[in-house]
């Protein structure tokens, strides 16, 4: 994982094998997010080591503000008006 400036912004994806498994929808939805935001300089999506809580699976940190599990697409873009946008 790369450092962030204080400008920037990181949404974290766990990168365990469960979480992989499902979240490829969401990841998708809020790199469209950021692009249509005009924010690809300023966001950044990376991975993050497994969180040990598969049973919540896709989980998603965002700039270790808030993190959560069993996230929708719908979930991802309330995250990204919140924190973000």
């Amino acid at each position: 994982m790369g450092k962030a400036k204080k400008s920037e912004k990181v949404i974290y994806f766990c990168d365990g094998k469960k979480c992989c498994k499902y979240n490829s929808e969401i990841k998708d939805c809020l790199k469209d997010l950021v692009k249509e935001n005009g924010l690809k300089d300023k966001v950044f999506i990376e991975k993050m080591k497994c969180q040990g809580i598969c049973k919540q699976a896709p989980v998603l940190c965002i700039h270790k503000n808030e993190c959560v599990g069993k996230v929708s697409t719908k979930d991802a873009k309330k995250l990204f008006e919140k924190h973000i946008a």
